[in-house]
């Protein structure tokens, strides 16, 4: 699907608009720096102030001042309406984290480098609402020259996606100089240590032009923040497989069955025998454990407990190139390309020796299989992997023309692939034959895009020409989930109990003596002692679960590659009415091969209450089409319930029969209306203040549903479609138009430059105040979904930082800033915690040393708050909550040494 001219382009990697400072005169020979944006209005050399709606603008400093080598840190740092979840035992999320933007997902924000499409990582999330949105996290921050947020739906103006706003990153232009930087941290509690290498060179083209390179290379450990493994059911004391396992010896060893009658065995499988199992957990149990621990995490470096609540071991290589090339004085050649590639490594929920994947089974021979004895002696946790392949090209042509036409001829391509691995694992239903490692699949996801983008400023006779905008857009999508290796997802023979039929009798074999069945014995010593046929507490009656346990992978059956098209073209109209009022109309219409043809509008107004206060506000309409990956994902997954029993969860297509089962119905695409109000003011040199009031209501939010559970009769529905792993199956979920939401908040920005005789200071503050509510609820979420939309997340948020300049010193305090939340244990809203107000704050202090030497050293969560402790839904280890939006790591100290080329 990669064009060759695309190809072509990448060796001449791009440029675009990019966040300028312009000096302006601002009255009485006094100079104001204003900075200039490129998104929310299609004119050139609007300042932020100045526009429409509301623009955030942050610059190479901002950026470098968040000691991380994620891009999507940095922006949970400085942005509050912007944050992310650490999700650490959580397939695929664990690697490319789900973020939000106003309290709406991540595939709601449109993601731009040099005001280009950004595409969207090959992960769809199955977790929380299903969220389906771009990396941001493979893009290396060295490579920011600013960062532009856009605090406005601006569907009508960019397409689908922008409807909670639009983050866009210009990139470096310089085209002389080299920067180097070589930065470490680690937390205080010893873990997490990082080291990070990342540089920035620039050099020139022919007629003024540039290339400008950027790379980052990470290495990052893996943390803990966990205590051992509970094995109670909420301290009670009572062990979860209390009364439903039993004890099973073989060659000395006990171990543990699904019945409360089961016999011992000798290691030739000989009943010794009968014993009644107690409460199913031995008194030496945490002992025994303790001695084997290095045995569970597999390859992993694990001393207790037994399961890791943490980020994930994480290595990646970040690449970025930046190119303009001036043609004649009215034409330039620009182009970018990046690259990115990260390994990660976490683990899954651990495995106790009692659970349904380790029971033993009885082999064609009579003989006795039991993992336990052969593979996994204390239990087990899966290793869980993603390798993330990502890469972009885009690259066009850009001019003027002498009537003052502006065109901008475009094309790009993006590619994000993972592919899956976990190993310390087994495929249960095969018995002695199963690997310990597979590779489970690979997901990825394209885009291809071509943009025509015209300005055009017409004099009418107003204050101002009228700046006529438009342009077209064509885009192909292509969302691809490959099978993987046969043993991930392949049924064996244990699968079902008595495999090898011996529990067939005479009588049956009388019945219809034409199907060739015989009477097969247990071939065990001593069998004729107990009875005709094998005991009910015998290995030979357990059916064991199918596939790679933690994650079964994708068979042919989940497989697909699903294509779409489609094309769009919009108007955009600016211009002041009057010296005080600028108006501004958007429409846009798009058409989608699967989902029809939409038109969108939008309407935007500023007026210039005085001099240094602006009146300003919007009103329009969104629409955002349910993505291939929504479309098209199915999955079969392991998640642990309450008692810390691993179940295996299903998710499929609302078009798949198993989906059916249930009532699913086809998506149809969401649409949004939004309407924002504020005050944007100077009121002072130096010094910027804003208040916006917005709310976003969303029709038919696409969303996850709740879980079904799959009783007896669904299962075997389950079993004749055909559904791999049905035996397994506990519960079923599906994507849904089932919710309809009003977002409403208040953004308040406000930032002041103070020049004394000790220096120069900078403050800035950001706060944001958001909450959704459900205005319709369907059958398909129930009220635990709704309590945690409306209540799950901090309503408050804020970031304060006051910095300092000497002249080689600069010192720089951020205070980071939660407000309070609820989480609801289920849908009988019976146990609701509240979570207490969070301050973090972060200290660094930068010196530098003739002119090029910096030595920056840092901390952050200086005063090493956590989030409180949570009261349920903490199982097996886990002491946070690990889909807090308050960071829960610890204290960070760091250490960075820079040297820079001019």
């Amino acid at each position: 699907m990669i064009p060759i001219f695309l190809l072509a382009l990448a060796l001449i990697p791009v440029g675009a608009v990019v966040a300028a400072e312009q000096a302006v005169d601002g009255g009485g020979g006094a100079e104001i720096v204003e900075e200039v944006v490129s998104i929310g209005t299609r004119r050139r050399a609007r300042a932020a102030v100045d526009t429409a709606v509301p623009v955030d603008v942050f610059g190479p400093e901002q950026v470098a001042s968040v000691n991380s080598s994620d891009l999507i840190e940095v922006l949970n740092a400085i942005v509050p309406s912007f944050s992310v979840r650490r999700q650490p035992i959580s397939d695929g999320a664990s690697f490319i984290r789900p973020t939000h933007m106003r309290g709406l997902d991540s595939h709601h924000t449109l993601v731009l480098i040099n005001g280009k499409r950004r595409h969207r990582a090959a992960l769809m999330q199955i977790g929380g609402f299903g969220s389906h949105g771009p990396d941001m996290g493979s893009i290396p921050s060295i490579a920011i020259e600013s960062m532009e947020v856009l605090r406005d739906g601006a569907a009508a103006q960019y397409g689908s996606d922008a409807i909670a706003g639009v983050i866009n990153f210009n990139l470096r232009r310089a085209d002389s100089g080299a920067e180097l930087r070589l930065r470490a941290g680690s937390y205080d509690e010893g873990d997490g240590e990082e080291i990070t290498v990342e540089g920035n060179a620039g050099f020139p083209l022919p007629n003024g032009g540039f290339v400008n390179v950027s790379g980052q290379y990470s290495d990052s450990a893996p943390t803990s923040r966990s205590e051992p493994y509970d094995l109670t059911i909420a301290g009670s004391g009572q062990s979860p497989l209390a009364a439903t396992r039993s004890r099973l010896t073989v060659g000395g060893v006990t171990y543990y069955g699904p019945d409360a009658l089961t016999y011992e065995y000798s290691p030739s499988g000989e009943i010794l025998q009968a014993a009644l199992g107690s409460d199913g957990v031995p008194d030496d149990l945490d002992d025994r454990f303790a001695e084997n621990f290095h045995t569970v995490g597999g390859n992993r470096p694990f001393g207790s407990p037994a399961q890791i609540w943490g980020q994930p071991d994480r290595e990646q290589a970040l690449a970025l190139v930046n190119a303009v090339l001036p043609l004649t004085a009215g034409l330039e050649m620009y182009g970018f390309a990046s690259y990115a590639r990260k390994d990660q490594t976490g683990g899954f929920f651990y495995r106790r020796p009692g659970v349904s994947q380790l029971l033993p089974v009885r082999l064609a021979d009579g003989t006795i299989h039991d993992p336990r004895a052969s593979l996994y002696p204390s239990g087990f946790t899966p290793q869980f992997s993603g390798d993330v392949t990502d890469y972009a090209v885009a690259g066009g042509l850009s001019g003027s023309h002498g009537s003052g036409l502006t065109f901008d001829v475009s094309a790009s391509y993006g590619f994000d692939e993972i592919r899956y691995r976990i190993e310390n694992t087994l495929n249960p239903s095969l018995g002695p034959d199963t690997p310990t490692r597979f590779q489970p699949g690979t997901l990825s996801n394209e885009e291809l895009a071509l943009n025509a983008d015209l300005a055009w400023p017409l004099e009418v006779g107003l204050a101002s020409p009228l700046n006529l905008a438009f342009g077209f857009e064509y885009r192909e999508e292509g969302y691809r989930i490959k099978a993987g290796d046969l043993p991930s997802y392949r049924v064996g023979p244990f699968g079902v109990a008595d495999p090898f039929n011996f529990e067939i009798t005479q009588a049956e074999v009388d019945a219809d003596p034409d199907d060739g069945l015989a009477v097969i014995e247990c071939r065990i010593p001593g069998f004729e002692a107990v009875g005709a046929l094998c005991p009910a507490g015998d290995p030979v009656n357990n059916a064991v679960p199918i596939g790679s346990n933690g994650f079964p992978g994708y068979p042919p059956t989940f497989a697909s590659n699903r294509t779409r098209q489609s094309y769009a073209g919009y108007v955009d109209l600016e211009v002041d009415l009057t010296d005080r009022w600028l108006a501004n109309a958007a429409a846009r219409y798009e058409h989608f091969d699967d989902f029809g043809s939409v038109a969108i509008w939008k309407l935007a107004t500023r007026y210039r209450l005085t001099d240094r206060v602006n009146l300003r506000g919007s009103v329009g309409t969104g629409f955002r089409a349910p993505t291939p990956g929504q479309i098209s994902t199915s999955v079969v997954s392991t998640r642990i319930d309450a008692a810390g029993i691993p179940r295996a969860e299903g998710v499929f297509p609302p078009t798949h029969a198993a989906a059916g089962l249930f009532g699913a119905r086809p998506l149809d695409p969401e649409r949004s209306d939004s309407f924002t109000l504020g005050l944007a003011a100077q009121p002072f040199s130096g010094g910027t203040l804003t208040l916006d009031y917005y709310r976003i209501r969303l029709d038919d939010r696409i969303v996850m549903s709740s879980q079904f559970i799959v009783d007896a009769d669904a299962a075997l529905r389950l079993i004749e479609l055909g559904v791999p792993g049905a035996n397994d199956i506990a519960r079923v979920r599906f994507f849904t138009n089932d919710v309809v939401t009003e977002t409403s908040g208040i953004d308040l920005v406000a930032a002041g430059t103070f020049d004394w005789s000790l220096g120069t200071t900078s403050v800035q503050a950001a706060f944001n105040f958001n909450r959704t509510e459900v205005v319709d609820l369907g059958r398909f979420v129930d009220e635990e979904a709704r309590h945690d939309i409306e209540k799950g997340s901090p309503e408050t948020r804020g970031v304060v930082s006051l910095s300092h300049a000497w002249t080689f010193l600069d010192l720089l305090l951020r205070a980071r800033y939660f407000g309070k939340y609820r989480n609801a244990s289920d849908a009988s809203l019976a146990d609701v915690q509240q979570f207490g107000r969070e301050v973090l704050v972060d200290l660094e202090a930068n010196a530098t040393f003739r002119g090029r030497y910096a030595l920056k050293l840092g901390v952050e969560n200086l005063f090493d708050n956590y989030p409180d402790p949570g009261e349920f839904e903490v199982c097996c280890g886990r002491i946070y909550r690990s889909d807090s939006i308050v960071p829960w790591q610890g204290r960070l100290f760091y250490a960075q040494l820079g040297v820079s080329i001019y």
